[in-house]
């Protein structure tokens, strides 16, 4: 990022996971700072890809707490919001659900659907707190009043009396809100990043803030390259780094090899 600011390179979208400091067995990388310094690091984050993102630009941070440590993501807010200097704003804040429980007696007697439980996660095997299966994503511009696309992820109604009740709806599509369910792909084998993001995380934030013609989307933590095949779905150009050597080959194998899977709708083959 140091480098992209030196140069002046802008990008219109900043899409990333970073770790989350919570012992994760990464390749390279020692997930395992203090507090203080883990902070202090994101902060570092934060105000340079300030400089690089353009001033109507989205930055897109998924990030979670742990049982134990709850406030976590709160604090990282405060640090990207700026101490004594002003940074971002937060715009939105989007809670991507990875796994829920839907009972028949919550649905409706007149609901052809029935209670199930859908997705997939890690469970807790603790006395005292609930299994979490559910992360943030801090949408954070530099003015708090960057137009979004929310159309372009928006859902049909299920009522369809809805159209045209209000003004604003017209057709047959609505507003997703900030409550998104994007379960992880069924994975019949070991994952080689101990922490991957679905690639609908990512193509749901760039469809977020709006595709246009020259859009440029970058992830300062690229990992496997989950981000980059977003891009590649949705025809948009992207930047990614990262300090993991075997990392970047299966990024770039994933991008090379399994991009036409992909293209084709066959997400369940990707990691």
């Amino acid at each position: 990022m140091q480098k992209m600011k030196d140069e002046r390179v802008l990008v219109d979208v900043i899409v990333t996971s970073p770790p989350y400091n919570i012992n994760k067995e990464y390749g390279s990388y020692k997930d395992n700072k203090g507090r203080t310094d883990y902070l202090d690091w994101l902060q570092n984050v934060a105000e340079t890809s300030y400089f690089i993102l353009k001033e109507n630009g989205s930055f897109f941070l998924n990030i979670a707490g742990r049982p134990t440590d709850p406030m976590l993501p709160f604090l990282v807010v405060d640090r990207f919001r700026g101490n004594e200097k002003r940074l971002y704003n937060l715009q939105n804040t989007i809670h991507w659900i990875k796994s829920f429980t839907i009972e028949q007696e919550d649905i409706g007697k007149n609901n052809a659907f029935r209670g199930t439980s859908i997705g997939h996660f890690k469970p807790i095997m603790s006395e005292r707190y609930l299994t979490d299966i559910h992360e943030y994503i801090f949408h954070f511009t530099k003015t708090g009043n960057v137009k979004i696309d929310k159309m372009g992820i928006g859902v049909k109604y299920q009522d369809k009396t809805n159209i045209g009740r209000w003004k604003s709806a017209t057709e047959d599509r609505r507003d997703r809100g900030n409550v998104w369910f994007i379960p992880y792909p069924t994975i019949q084998e070991e994952r080689p990043h101990p922490a991957v993001f679905p690639v609908k995380l990512p193509e749901l934030c760039i469809k977020l803030h709006g595709r246009k013609d020259g859009l440029l989307v970058y992830d300062p933590f690229m990992g496997i390259g989950s981000t980059a095949l977003a891009c590649k779905r949705l025809c948009v150009k992207y930047i990614g780094t990262e300090i993991d050597g075997g990392y970047i080959r299966i990024a770039k194998e994933q991008i090379s090899g399994k991009i036409e899977e992909y293209l084709h709708g066959d997400e369940d083959d990707l990691v």
